[in-house]
């Protein structure tokens, strides 16, 4: 009896000891070291054998997870320990009770919001699999998959762990293996594709990630038609991680292989039709300045294969970025749009008015009425001026009048229709008729159709052809209105017109009024006839711009050119300029500034017009030298967002860049209105700023600024090389540190300007190979020019002679160009019947010599620059073939408009870019991997133990590619206190002088580091990516546990979250777990050994 009272006594002592601690964690629910502490006390008590209640463990439990969550990091530290203290209590109760355990916290660890759900299902896994087994599986895979696509990193850390343990079990036939296939419905070899997905994605080399893509994605089947419903769930979950991948080159991949395999109901049944879509809406994606930008073809053949009414209306609901829109609206073709609805015609229309960049905007409305052209016509007028209405902005100008007129003249119900004309109509359809010279047919029809209705159906019509004056027009205002027309052909006083009309026209609403005076303004400021009428009628043309509409921009403009005196008042040049929309109103102002300012002056409006209207308008008149070199330098590029959309611009809607346009246009100018002694001085000076840069930056880099200024000149010089008064100052652009873009453009200009060669030759065998090069492409540019002249001068043999011993230069490039050089001579001059017996020799030799190497190697751009001397746009074309950014061209390069020739310019600047890339040496190393741990030199033999360090190296996590033995040596040197290996590591567990070698197995890992912290030490880790203090900011425990996670793996998320301090070691491109250790170490004793 005494024993059994002894009992009950003890079971109600833990009793009140467990309900005590319960209160203590409720109480300490967010007082993070007091919760720390009981975790402590209660691991203590388990690994002692005393056993705690279930309820205290889930109280426990319960408090960590949903307790503050502002430190998450130290939550995870303490949900750890206490994972720890449950997978102890397993080992001490019975198998049901524990079951029960493990089912409760698998049941919090299903739930979607639960926070920590992934670190409580990897740390628990095993125990699940054991003590569950497969009734556990189902829950088990749902679970997973949640996490799989959590925001968290560390859930989903967990995840790929989980896949990996599923993996595994799956490759082992048995119970288990079966049960998890049934519950995933699909093959051992599918999962295993989705498991080395999942695994590779944590991968930092996109290169790697791509070619496993290409190889697993066919494995998962996507294609199938006889799907489970649980595999789809799976399938889906992937593919949603992968659409919403954040590294451009791997969701490219996806990408790739989605818009190749599957069509528009594929995804619709996977129900990835809207994620697919939003993957795609990524500029970056059609970066066409990377070289491995999606193609726009698989984009159109995706469309071609599919339902496109499904995509359509799936496209209209995604908030898009301006290139991916436009590329999904390029991707449309006429045969395939006739089905769509009209509502959804105008959804589409709605996005593309969200496009913020005209060009782009411009470009998809084009393509957009062409397309749906037919749909379009079939249109009623309402119907058609809605879609037009959705389709274009207020102030953009709208050229459909012939259709528009069409519809008017074929509408049966007019007057049905008058409400569908008001001011937003107006604005789009009828804004800018002074511009376009409003077709007389539009007006007519809509005047005849008008007069047809009783003055009460007029409507907002009435007010449109205010600013008429031909006599159908006035007829109609005196019929109905009354309307005094001399007061609006002659009318000069503004508010006796806006007073009569007001009057006659019987404004209804406010907006009318508004209207009306508007136009009245109109019809006022376009009767004027001269800019000084506005002085002595004392108005103020900025408030005439605000009252009115575009009529009176065209009107103000029109007057201020042929106004011979200088505007008083400032502001009014900038606020007309900043309206203006078209290039010839634009004209009549840049005519002014040209005669009425100062030259200071008239150079800083022709800026701010490049600025703000991103072209250069100049008069039919000379300008000054210092205007044409900053027009002809002009322009900085653009990057990020408008950078892509200039590029992609430039590339599928051929529109050239702005700044380039500039340069371009000037050059046409500079050509057409000035004389020869101008252009002259203009290439002296453009030389001089060549020159001065050239010292001032002998060296710089591709695509560099300096770059960018000499592209500009070699082009201009180019265009400008008729006025070269002295050739011989052509050699000082002769300079081997250009950039080979720059050097190939320079030789043409000298090749083509000077008028002998002789210098060239003699000068040829004491130069640098690259210099040489250059000398020998300007010798066969002038030679193939004066070929003719050259043999009747008995020259040719001389010149073949004195060129082949170049044929054996110094380096590789030059022989060959040399033997090209020589070779393509030698043709010529059989083609001529030149009766050189050096040249015959030759070509037999040459041809010999480079074999099947020669149709490739012909593509050299140095052989092809002798035949611009007759052909094409040269500096641009000569620009084009050397790959320079698309900013920096002034012409549009394509199929339609350079034809055949456009092939042959994409052959030989692929030439040009190997050529660029063998001169510059540009090599890949090799990647290779450090043996063991490297370390700076040091004498610290056991300078851990005489400075009283504690320093354990944790290296179980590590996988087989490290060398132990050379990570024990470094260990001794150091004078580690002890190295941590795995319990298959083949080191023997031991003592090694100071140093102690100790087995531990994974999963008993985080027990090991808990109990060396309660003796006081602090467990270290690292990782690459920010938000932790790096490494060398970084003040290291003096006992100290260092561990290091796995090369691909990383730390587990159970080992993780016992953890108490996490460095950063910033990575440039791959870090290899020996080299990050080496940093580690060597940090640690330079602080404590220093």
């Amino acid at each position: 009896m005494d024993f059994n009272a002894e009992i009950q006594c003890l079971q109600r002592g833990v009793a009140e000891r467990d309900e005590l601690l319960c209160e203590l964690v409720e109480i300490l629910r967010d007082h993070e070291p007091g919760l720390k502490r009981v975790l402590q006390s209660i691991y203590t008590l388990v690994q002692d054998n005393l056993l705690c209640s279930t309820q205290l463990v889930h109280k426990v439990i319960l408090a960590v997870i949903s307790g503050s969550q502002e430190e998450a990091s130290e939550r995870r530290r303490l949900l750890a320990r206490a994972l720890v203290c449950v997978q102890l209590q397993l080992r001490r109760i019975p198998a049901d009770d524990g079951a029960l355990v493990l089912q409760e916290l698998l049941a919090r660890a299903s739930d979607d919001v639960h926070p920590y759900a992934g670190q409580i299902l990897e740390h628990l896994f095993s125990d699940f699999v054991r003590v569950l087994g497969a009734d556990c599986f189902l829950r088990l895979l749902d679970a997973t998959r949640t996490i799989l696509l959590s925001k968290e990193p560390q859930d989903r850390k967990s995840s790929y762990f989980l896949i990996s343990k599923i993996q595994r079990m799956c490759e082992i036939d048995g119970e288990h293996s079966e049960a998890l296939l049934n519950g995933l419905q699909c093959s051992a070899q599918q999962w295993i594709a989705f498991a080395v997905i999942v695994s590779v994605l944590e991968e930092q080399d996109p290169n790697l990630i791509g070619g496993t893509l290409e190889t697993q994605l066919p494995q998962l089947q996507l294609m199938c038609s006889d799907l489970g419903e649980r595999w789809l769930a799976w399938l889906r979950t992937i593919c949603i991680r992968l659409l919403q991948e954040d590294r451009v080159q791997v969701l490219r991949k996806t990408l790739e292989y989605f818009l190749s395999h599957l069509s528009v109901e594929h995804l619709c049944r996977l129900g990835l039709l809207p994620e697919f879509l939003m993957a795609t809406n990524r500029s970056q994606l059609f970066n066409y300045e990377d070289d491995n930008c999606l193609n726009e073809e698989q984009v159109k053949q995706f469309v071609a294969k599919g339902n496109v009414e499904l995509l359509l209306e799936a496209l209209v609901v995604v908030s898009w970025e301006n290139v991916p829109l436009l590329v999904w609206i390029l991707s449309l073709k006429s045969e395939q749009v006739e089905s769509v609805p009209k509502e959804l015609f105008i959804k589409l229309c709605l996005k593309v008015q969200t496009i913020d960049n005209s060009l782009l905007q411009n470009g998809a409305r084009i393509h957009l009425m062409l397309i749906f052209k037919d749909t379009i016509d079939c249109f009623s007028l309402r119907d058609y001026m809605v879609c037009m209405e959705s389709l274009f902005n207020k102030g953009d100008p709208l050229r459909d009048s012939q259709r528009l007129q069409d519809k008017i003249a074929n509408c049966t119900d007019f007057e049905e229709h008058i409400d569908c004309f008001n001011q937003r109509s107006f604005d789009i359809f009828f804004r800018y008729i002074i511009f376009d010279n409003w077709q007389p047919s539009l007006s007519h029809t809509l005047c005849s159709k008008m007069g047809n209705l009783p003055k009460h159906k007029h409507g907002f019509l009435r007010f449109v052809f205010i600013t008429k004056h031909d006599k159908l027009f006035t007829n109609f205002y005196r019929k109905f209105y009354n309307v005094d027309t001399s007061l609006l052909q002659t009318g000069k006083s503004l508010e006796e017109i806006q007073v009569h009309l007001l009057d006659r026209l019987d404004c209804q609403t406010d907006e009318e009024t508004s209207f009306l005076k508007a136009r009245c303004v109109d019809l006022f400021t376009l009767n004027l006839d001269s800019w000084g009428q506005l002085e002595e009628l004392n108005l103020d043309p900025l408030e005439l711009m605000e009252q009115g509409t575009y009529d009176t921009i065209f009107a103000l403009a029109r007057l201020l050119k042929s106004h011979r005196k200088r505007v008083t008042d400032e502001t009014v040049l900038p606020a007309l300029m900043s309206r203006i929309k078209f290039e010839d109103d634009l004209k009549n102002v840049v005519d002014y500034a040209y005669k009425n300012l100062t030259e200071e002056e008239f150079e800083s409006v022709t800026i701010n017009i490049i600025i703000q209207k991103k072209s250069v308008c100049l008069p039919d008149e000379k300008l000054s030298i210092s205007l044409f070199l900053k027009l002809l330098l002009y322009g900085e590029p653009t990057t990020g967002m408008a950078r892509i959309e200039e590029a992609y611009a430039y590339n599928t809607l051929h529109f050239v860049e702005s700044s380039a346009g500039v340069r371009y246009n000037t050059l046409l100018h500079l050509e057409e209105y000035t004389n020869y002694q101008m252009k002259s001085q203009v290439f002296k000076e453009l030389l001089r700023i060549n020159g001065k840069l050239s010292i001032e930056h002998p060296q710089y880099t591709e695509n560099s600024k300096v770059h960018r200024q000499k592209m500009r000149i070699a082009s201009a010089l180019i265009e400008l090389r008729r006025y070269c008064d002295d050739p011989k100052s052509l050699e000082t652009l002769l300079l081997p540190n250009d950039q080979l873009g720059i050097n190939i453009m320079h030789e043409f200009l000298v090749g083509d300007c000077v008028k002998n060669i002789d210098w060239a030759l003699d000068a040829l065998p004491n130069l640098e190979p690259r210099q040489q090069e250059s000398y020998l492409s300007i010798a066969y540019i002038f030679i193939s020019k004066n070929l003719e002249k050259l043999n009747k001068k008995n020259k040719l043999s001389e010149i073949f002679s004195l060129l082949l011993p170049f044929i054996m230069g110094s380096t590789r490039s030059t022989r060959i160009l040399a033997q090209l050089i020589l070779h393509k001579l030698a043709v010529k001059c059989k083609e001529k019947s030149f009766c050189i017996h050096l040249a015959e020799v030759l070509v037999q030799k040459v041809e010999k010599s480079l074999g099947e190497k020669l149709p490739d190697l012909q593509s050299d751009p140095r052989l092809w620059l002798a035949e611009l001397t007759m052909d094409y746009d040269m500096s641009d074309c000569i620009l084009y073939i050397t790959n320079p950014p698309f900013d920096e061209i002034g012409t549009r390069f394509s199929s339609s408009t350079h034809g055949r020739q456009y092939n042959r310019f994409k052959k030989i600047g692929q030439a040009f870019a190997a050529s660029k890339l063998a001169s510059s040496g540009e090599v890949a190393p090799p990647q290779t991997r450090s043996e063991g741990l490297t370390l700076p030199p040091t004498d610290a033999n056991n300078s851990g133990k005489a400075a009283g360090l504690e320093l354990i190296l944790v290296a179980s996590l590590l996988g087989g590619e490290i060398n132990f033995p050379a990570l024990r040596r470094t260990c001794e040197k150091f004078g580690f206190h002890s190295l941590v290996v795995a319990d298959e590591s083949h080191l023997a567990e031991a003592s090694s002088g100071n140093l102690s070698i100790v087995k531990v197995k994974s999963e008993n890992l985080v027990e090991f580091i808990l109990a060396k912290q309660a003796e006081g030490y602090k467990a270290v880790s690292s990782k690459g990516s920010a938000g932790t203090p790096k490494f060398d900011h970084f003040e290291f425990p003096k006992k100290c546990i260092l561990v290091l996670g796995h090369e691909n793996n990383g730390i587990p998320i159970n080992v993780a979250g016992v953890l108490d301090y996490v460095v950063e070691i910033p990575q440039f491109g791959f870090l290899d777990t020996n080299f990050g250790a080496s940093l580690l170490i060597w940090e640690f004793f330079k602080q404590h050994c220093a």
